[in-house]
């Protein structure tokens, strides 16, 4: 189809000499045409694309050279790598392939001249994957055209198998997202925080430029909560024009409960979905109804396909995957939460268990927790650790569940070795708790809240800050609980006697800035 002739030089007389070296440079041309199939199926992408062409410069002998993938559109090159080419001169060879492709494309596989380049394809099952571009000179081999073919079949192959396997990577990588996603919605409800985790997971799954999410409640007209979200810019919103982002689009998907993919907006029916993001064209989007048990909860949409590719069905599977967590999250919120009252309400019957086996220390849990919760308040901690100090506060004694009710509920004072079994309650209901994975992050409060602060409690004789902060607090509200009530070795002291305590034992029982915390509190609360 094309003129090749210019590549040929005149053939050479045989003679037993110029075969043998014919022979050899064939087998090193085929060494290196079969170390391509060498790459295999786990090849990062780039690392693939520059060994075809190294390849490619061995065996031909290129004084320049390209290699470029194609995308959505096969008339447009992506140049991924090129050596010694100038821009302009890069330029023109985009402009030339792309006025030839019309015609290439019926052959596909011949190779196509440009200027001073040919352009070998990489095709695979009737479809071109890229472009080898090669400036030859006189120092070409003779059986060059012999062997671009059979590079191009080889570097073709393995280049697909790149791209399948760097689409799966990139799956898997979300699906990874996605069960990530799924534990953070155990200990996370909060609405616009999980909607941000999921349109971000959403525009890496989908190389999207942009994610929206828009939720609907029973019969209402407009959404109830939509969210745009990009990570380039935080404080993307939406035009004044469509201040909520609920479009036709958005209104079809809704009403139809069907997905639909859009691969350009531009004279579509749609049009008026380009302006609706502030500062942003719209190109072309994904959008999915939320539809679990066939209950409208909303609708999702990506936007901006990156890079020169198209919207495909593995982008439309991941949403669906990903819109299947956020819809669990939407439907079951009422019901997580009864399942969080109910998981805090069978935490508390155990540890009412517990306190019912000493007689004398009956709402000795209650009372901690919620002494500790106060205490970590005026201390300024995390929300994520107020939940930490109320369950470490309920469970800090849960190891008494394995101290004979004798050594509990003795009326005078411990001897050695009854002291020696009280002491091992920490590390006991560390042993206990030891297998459930969601209370890990209290086992340190359960394990350290009899540690001193000097260095002489137990179990570890853990000193200063050493001490797990929530532990320290505990430590604080434990035992001015049990100081302010009836033990079987002598009555609660008051109030005042309590904190005259706290303060003469800062530093070397206690925390100093807490113990100054907690006296303050109390002064302060009357109790």
């Amino acid at each position: 189809m094309f003129n090749l002739d210019w590549l040929k030089p005149p053939a050479p007389a045989p003679n037993s000499e110029s075969l043998l070296q014919e022979n050899e440079t064939l087998k090193k041309q085929l060494k290196e045409l079969l170390t391509l199939d060498e790459t295999g199926f786990f090849i990062e992408l780039d690392s693939l694309l520059n060994a075809i062409l190294k390849k490619a410069l061995i065996l031909c002998k290129a004084e320049s050279s390209f290699i470029a993938l194609t995308g959505k559109d096969p008339s447009e090159l992506d140049v991924r790598v090129s050596n010694l080419i100038l821009e302009e001169k890069m330029i023109k060879i985009r402009e030339n392939y792309k006025k030839e492709y019309a015609r290439w494309k019926e052959t596909e596989s011949d190779i196509l001249t440009i200027d001073d380049f040919i352009l070998l394809p990489l095709v695979r099952r009737h479809k071109i994957l890229g472009v080898v571009g090669l400036k030859l000179n006189s120092d070409a081999p003779d059986n060059v055209c012999e062997i671009l073919p059979v590079l191009g079949y080889k570097a073709a192959a393995s280049l697909e198998s790149a791209i399948l396997y760097d689409r799966m990577f990139k799956r898997l990588l979300v699906l990874s997202n996605v069960f990530i996603f799924g534990r953070e919605i155990i200990a996370n409800l909060d609405l616009q925080t999980l909607v941000d985790k999921f349109l971000s997971t959403a525009i890496d799954g989908t190389d999207s430029e942009i994610a929206s999410i828009y939720l609907f409640r029973d019969k209402l007209e407009y959404p109830y909560f939509s969210r745009v979200f990009s990570k380039e810019d935080p404080n993307i919103i939406f035009s004044v024009e469509s201040v909520t982002g609920y479009t036709d689009l958005i209104k079809l998907v809704r009403n139809e409960g069907q997905p639909k993919t859009i691969n350009s907006f531009e004279g579509s029916e749609f049009y008026n979905e380009i302006n609706k993001i502030q500062g942003i064209k719209i190109k072309d989007s994904i959008v999915i109804p939320l539809k679990p048990r066939e209950t409208m909860l909303g609708v999702i949409q990506v936007c901006n396909k990156k890079g020169n590719s198209s919207y495909s069905y593995e982008d439309m599977d991941l949403l669906k995957i990903l819109g299947s967590q956020i819809a669990f999250v939407i439907q079951n919120a009422e019901l997580f939460n009864n399942l969080e009252k109910a998981y805090l309400d069978t935490l508390s019957a155990l540890t009412n268990a517990i306190d019912a086996k000493d007689s004398y220390t009956r709402g000795h849990s209650d009372r901690v927790t919620e002494l500790s919760v106060r205490l970590a308040k005026e201390a300024k901690v995390e929300n994520s650790d107020l939940e930490k100090i109320r369950l470490g506060g309920m469970l800090h004694d849960i190891g008494k569940i394995g101290i004979p009710e004798n050594i509990l509920n003795k009326p005078g004072r411990l001897d050695d070795h009854e002291f020696e079994v009280i002491k091992s309650h920490p590390v006991m209901g560390v042993s206990i708790l030891g297998g459930v994975e969601f209370l890990q992050n209290v086992v340190p409060i359960i394990k350290h809240h009899h540690e001193r602060y000097g260095g002489n409690g137990y179990p570890d004789k853990l000193k200063g800050g050493d001490i797990p902060f929530l532990a320290r607090i505990v430590s604080i509200a434990d035992t001015y609980d049990a100081m302010t009530t009836n033990r079987p070795y002598r009555k609660a002291l008051t109030i005042e006697e309590s904190l005259k305590e706290i303060e003469r034992c800062k530093g070397t029982q206690f925390d100093p800035e807490l113990a100054d915390l907690f006296v303050k509190m109390i002064q302060r609360d009357g109790h």
